[in-house]
């Protein structure tokens, strides 16, 4: 069984660069929110959480989150809501990743893709599925800001003592 040589891929699609740049930039967003979920249920200032988290990816961040919130609300509705929406946030983060951290290929005479494996590619995402991922995310992430700033994560920590 012979290799595919496969030659790395830029697309000149502008409308697809732009797809991919809104879902890197949205997930950003997500990113801060975390931190500013780990700044509220940890009583942090903003300096405080966006310096203790300077350095941490979203798996990090969302590991954070949930011990924190473990210990601060227990095994609460409150605690199983936000786990909820931070599986959300893994799934949402896998997505992303897969597309702006796989290799775009294409062999010399064929179709370009994302490798999936050494010589196999799987079909590169379309500018619709890259607004949709984008669009998710941006719904996540108003959903967690709305939970911390003025949701159930907010009324759980106003209970349990929390300064936010």
């Amino acid at each position: 069984m012979t290799q595919k040589m496969l030659m790395f891929y830029v697309p000149n699609d502008k409308e697809l660069l732009a797809a991919l740049g809104e879902v890197t930039l949205r997930h950003e967003h997500l990113s801060h929110i975390l931190k500013m979920t780990i700044k509220s249920i940890a009583g942090l200032t903003v300096a405080e959480a966006l310096d203790a988290t300077q350095y941490e990816g979203a798996r990090q961040l969302r590991e954070y989150i949930r011990k924190v919130a473990r210990k601060k609300l227990g095994a609460s509705e409150a605690c199983l809501k936000l786990s909820a929406l931070l599986t959300r946030a893994k799934k949402l983060t896998d997505q992303r990743n897969r597309f702006t951290h796989g290799i775009w290929a294409k062999e010399l005479d064929g179709d370009p893709g994302l490798m999936s494996a050494p010589g196999e590619l799987e079909t590169l995402p379309s500018v619709e599925q890259l607004k949709s991922l984008a669009s998710e995310i941006v719904v996540l992430t108003q959903e967690i800001n709305a939970a911390r700033l003025e949701g159930f994560l907010k009324k759980a920590l106003d209970q349990s003592g929390t300064v936010q």
